[in-house]
């Protein structure tokens, strides 16, 4: 056992030192998830697989941040540093920068914001024939553009699948829109995963350098992946399958913003012969929080069955508190 493993419970090593093939981590709250990560990564850097070769994903800055300063602390800064780790869209990002003019892209496009996606949708919905003022609200239409692209659906695809006159004429924008996008050589936030996702399937030749440049992938809050995510995923790891994915279903909240829970509850399905490893040990809270959490949990219907424990003593009881609103609450 690596110096690293060592330093974990059995639970933590175990995912941590299964290196080859597909693996679930399944870590509840306060189970040591972003320690398990990054001893990961250095157990991984200690047994000989160089930096390079390594991708970690996550979902926000910070996490990305907070990941590479704690192997920072483990290994050779240098060395960490050559890890690649950062959100989705990061990563998107950095090949496309490489890949864009297959794309019909110039390497400098710019990344569309906010404010600049609200002026062309309101110019879209112009150019389309509509009025922002009869039931074409931009940020209802923009919201509706974005579930087409995080579902991998162009222009053509969403007018295909629109299931009402409304979406019909959403999908009439969204086509114009993404010519006005182009014409200024632009991206939108959403584009980023879905150009990627068509550079690998149009160009076979880049997906196979990105799946020989990245051996080892390993995904965070994989709960909160969507479609446009995990098709990105299982395309890079193609046959060798090394994959080792982190999350808990029972804290899968973003739904509303095209996450896929079956993408972790079906894991199992979508890459067969993985291992799952649960991480039940919380190192956070005392037994009766724990008690009542997992009772409330456990009637969810679809869900990996997992119970937290805790070695920090009963604890006081749980309260139930009733407050007036929510501004009382949080008084």
């Amino acid at each position: 056992m690596s110096e690293f493993l060592s330093r974990l419970n059995p639970e933590q090593a175990e995912a941590a030192g299964t290196i080859n093939g597909p693996v679930l981590v399944l870590a509840g709250a306060g189970t040591g998830k972003t320690r398990v990560i990054t001893f990961r990564i250095a157990h991984m850097l200690s047994i000989g697989i160089a930096p390079e070769q390594i991708l970690g994903m996550t979902f926000t800055n910070k996490a990305a941040r907070e990941m590479r300063e704690r192997l920072a602390q483990l290994v050779d800064p240098g060395v960490a540093s050559r890890v690649t780790l950062g959100t989705f869209h990061s990563f998107c990002i950095r090949i496309l920068r490489r890949e864009a003019a297959k794309l019909g892209y110039l390497p400098g496009f710019t990344i569309a914001d906010d404010s600049d996606q609200q002026g062309l949708l309101k110019q879209a919905v112009g150019n389309a024939g509509f009025s922002t003022r009869e039931g074409f609200p931009l940020a209802e239409v923009q919201a509706q553009i974005g579930k087409w692209k995080n579902r991998l659906l162009f222009p053509k695809d969403a007018k295909k699948f629109a299931e009402t006159s409304y979406e019909e004429n959403c999908a009439i924008v969204y086509e114009h829109y993404q010519e006005l996008l182009e014409l200024q050589n632009s991206l939108d936030f959403d584009d980023m995963l879905l150009l990627v996702h068509k550079l690998f399937t149009e160009f076979p030749e880049v997906l196979a350098k990105y799946q020989d440049r990245y051996r080892y992938l390993l995904i965070d809050e994989y709960q909160d992946t969507n479609a446009a995510q995990f098709t990105i995923v299982k395309l890079l790891v193609g046959e060798t399958c090394n994959l080792c994915v982190v999350g808990d279903d029972d804290q899968s909240i973003y739904s509303w913003r095209g996450a896929d829970i079956s993408n972790i509850l079906n894991f199992p399905e979508h890459f067969p012969g993985a291992k799952v490893v649960k991480l039940e040990q919380n190192y956070r809270s005392t037994t009766s929080i724990l008690n009542a959490a997992n009772a409330v949990i456990g009637s969810n219907a679809n869900r990996h069955e997992k119970k937290l424990w805790s070695d920090l003593g009963i604890g006081d009881k749980v309260q139930v508190v009733k407050t007036a609103s929510g501004e009382a609450e949080a008084e």
